[in-house]
């Protein structure tokens, strides 16, 4: 992909594996319960359903594991352990305060996109004290589709009133990646669970090992 990166002014962030090490945490839990369950929850699999929403993660797992999978029974669980985990609190990615500051001071336009809910999104964004960075943010709640479907970023470029192909996204999924590209916007990976794979490095503009490489190479 070649893209002119020296007149975009907007950037979408994804949140859960971009500015939270949260991916971790909901692999740990999936993990735990599933060994409950007699399953063997691996990092593979688990990278294929990252925010790719709760319906796809059913297919998959049923894909993986088997149709008879409790998976109804499995997320009752998963929902109870993951918000006990999260209010114990979810580690910054490293670089996301300088990012987001260093941006911020530079007038660019800030939106979240998240898979997450309404209600975890503001508690993340509110611990972190994230808020008041975004000028805009979109949650799972607002969007009919999940991504690779691009609804969610348009969605958010609609609420920032800027043109898709203005919008830099900064994203850890394939589906993420994916839904920017659809988007017609300009997708940057950073690695969290899944490094870069030629998926990835197809339709991304490039990869980075994390969001103070994407500050000193990109908007330096």
């Amino acid at each position: 992909m070649q893209h002119n990166l020296e007149n975009i002014r907007t950037v979408i962030f994804d949140m859960d594996g971009v500015l939270f090490d949260t991916e971790k945490v909901y692999l740990d839990v999936w993990t735990s319960i599933c060994e409950k369950y007699g399953y063997k929850m691996t990092k593979e699999i688990y990278c294929k359903v990252i925010a790719t929403g709760r319906e796809n993660v059913k297919r998959v797992f049923k894909k993986e594991f088997g149709n008879n999978i409790p998976i109804e029974e499995m997320y009752k669980e998963k929902d109870i352990n993951l918000a006990i985990e999260l209010e114990k609190g979810v580690p910054v990615k490293d670089g996301a305060y300088e990012l987001l500051k260093y941006l911020k001071n530079r007038k660019y336009n800030l939106a979240l996109a998240t898979s997450a809910s309404k209600e975890r999104m503001d508690k993340q964004l509110e611990d972190a004290g994230f808020r008041c960075i975004f000028d805009e943010v979109v949650c799972r709640d607002e969007v009919m589709e999940t991504k690779p479907n691009p609804e969610i970023f348009l969605k958010a470029a609609d609420k920032l009133g800027v043109d898709p192909k203005e919008c830099i996204v900064i994203e850890d999924s394939l589906a993420g990646v994916r839904a920017a590209y659809r988007g017609n916007m300009i997708p940057i990976h950073v690695v969290d669970l899944k490094t870069a794979d030629d998926e990835i490095n197809k339709y991304c503009y490039r990869s980075f090992n994390n969001l103070i490489e994407i500050k000193e190479e990109i908007f330096r």
